[in-house]
């Protein structure tokens, strides 16, 4: 038997076809379900044989995917797997290397040299001979370890301007390529990647934005960042800013990758608290990439239109760093209550702007409120995690938060906490003043809250460091729009 998966960002099917002397039996559907089985009989089993064949071109045409299972499993196919579960096992890579070694395969000698390079006891004299290899076997073989992705990586020597404006960067680690950065995503490049060799131990994807593509020959406005050749891999609905994420869908080696980044490049010092205020990055594809993302563990998401709903509530046992900004919805309870995140060091939530006639009617009134709000607070400071760095802003949960925050055990392991844009009285401030554990945080951000000057003081009479710059007078319930100008500092588009 014959089996065949295909996923794209609206479906993900199977197709099987049995062949058995002159019958053959068709099984398909939705994956997860069995499916509905459909048989035919033919007048010699060659003829049967010959529709078979028919029948699986047309899949694979339409872009299905073989995924029978072999008779068994390479030792190169099983040091994939081991090395793809365990990417941080040295005595694994290094065997891997010798066997390349022994295979002839240059890249046998690249992974030796980079592990080599590993270590920090070296001479300068054995480092710098160790560097001179690794680049003479980068200079010959490069290209070919990249395939058709060579084409979109720059050198940055020759061409500075052009790769700091469009250059892919890549990073080759114990001699694979272990890190993407992706300033602007096409569909080329998504072509390219889904068939390049070597991105099966990919653990870092950062994409900064999209470009917006239309099909060759089709009506091309000026602003337009290229086009491409129409395939099965593109939906014939999909808009300009998603044919990339189309094809990207259909990347093979997604479950290596620990660090995913979509929308907004981090700062040139690698700020985990970078401020990103403009979001021009399609999001409504993040949930399908790290549904294929096991064993992540850093999700940065600067974009817009992100399922935070279906997101949340994804198996991520080994998730540590989750940041989302730029959205209006923050079901922060519905992460809490996931039992597989356990090990949540770094929550990062900088909303969207508010947008004028939003309301809340999860609770059953109405009015404009934020989009984090009591409810999402009191979920993270009861649900266990190790946090030691908290940013949730604009908020309105003011002094009701600042109880809930000294009442919990959260403030006992924080190191950073950031709540700019709130609502937090001189009440709150002085809550937050008596509490012990204010003193070993060592940043805390109250900007834009509504203490007086006298509040502000207290905080920073126990916290010298604290910022409490630009305080407003707005506190719930508010009265009319005008109060709510400081939930307007977020991402306006």
């Amino acid at each position: 038997m014959r089996t065949f998966s295909y996923s794209d960002a609206k479906s993900h099917k199977f197709w099987t076809i049995d062949v058995t002397g002159t019958d053959f039996a068709v099984t398909y559907g939705k994956i997860g379900t069995a499916g509905q089985t459909a048989a035919k009989s033919f007048a010699t089993a060659e003829k049967c044989q010959a529709e078979a064949d028919k029948l699986v071109r047309e899949k694979t045409g339409k872009g299905y995917v073989e995924t029978t299972p072999k008779a068994s499993v390479s030792d190169d196919e099983a040091f994939t797997k081991t090395l793809v579960a365990r990417p941080d096992d040295r005595a694994a890579w290094s065997a891997y290397a010798d066997y390349l070694t022994e295979q002839g395969d240059p890249r046998g000698e690249f992974m030796a040299v980079q592990i080599a390079l590993e270590d920090e006891s070296l001479s300068k004299a054995e480092r710098t001979a160790l560097k001179k290899t690794e680049a003479k076997l980068l200079k010959a073989h490069e290209r070919d370890w990249l395939g058709p992705l060579a084409a979109f990586t720059i050198d940055h020597v020759k061409n500075e301007k052009a790769y700091r404006d469009n250059g892919v960067t890549h990073t080759f680690r114990r001699g694979w390529v272990a890190e993407l950065a992706i300033p602007q995503l096409g569909v080329n490049l998504a072509r390219a990647m889904v068939k390049a060799p070597g991105l099966q131990f990919l653990q870092a994807l950062l994409i900064d934005t999209e470009g917006s593509e239309y099909p060759a020959g089709s009506r091309v406005p000026d602003y337009a960042d290229g086009t491409y050749e129409p395939g099965a891999d593109i939906p014939e609905d999909a808009d300009e800013q998603t044919v990339a994420y189309h094809v990207l869908s259909r990347f093979p080696h997604f479950a290596s990758v620990r660090r995913f980044r979509l929308g907004g490049a981090d700062s040139p010092k690698g700020d985990p608290f970078t401020d990103i205020d403009q979001c021009h990055t399609e999001g409504s594809f993040a949930y399908h990439f790290v549904k294929q993302m096991p064993d992540i563990e850093q999700i940065v998401l600067r974009a817009r239109g992100v399922d935070t709903a279906k997101l949340f509530a994804l198996p991520m046992p080994n998730l540590r760093h989750l940041a989302v900004d730029h959205i209006t919805r923050y079901p922060l309870e519905k992460l809490a209550a996931n039992k597989t995140v356990t090990k949540l060091t770094h929550l990062i939530c900088y909303p969207h702007a508010l947008e004028d006639g939003d309301s809340d009617d999860d609770d059953g009134d109405t009015g404009v409120k934020a989009y984090i709000r009591l409810k999402q607070l009191r979920a993270v400071c009861r649900a266990g995690w190790p946090l030691e760095f908290l940013r949730l802003r604009l908020t309105d949960f003011g002094d009701d938060g600042a109880k809930e925050l000294v009442a919990s055990t959260v403030l006992k392991n924080l190191k950073y906490l950031d709540l700019t844009g709130g609502c937090i009285t001189d009440d709150g401030a002085e809550v937050l003043a008596n509490c012990p554990d204010l003193k070993r945080l060592e940043v805390l951000n109250l900007d834009e809250n509504a203490m007086s000057d006298a509040g502000a003081a207290r905080i920073q009479a126990v916290a010298p460091k604290a910022t409490v710059g630009a305080q407003h007078t707005s506190v719930p319930p508010f009265a009319n729009t005008d109060d709510l100008q400081y939930l307007y500092m977020g991402d306006m588009e």
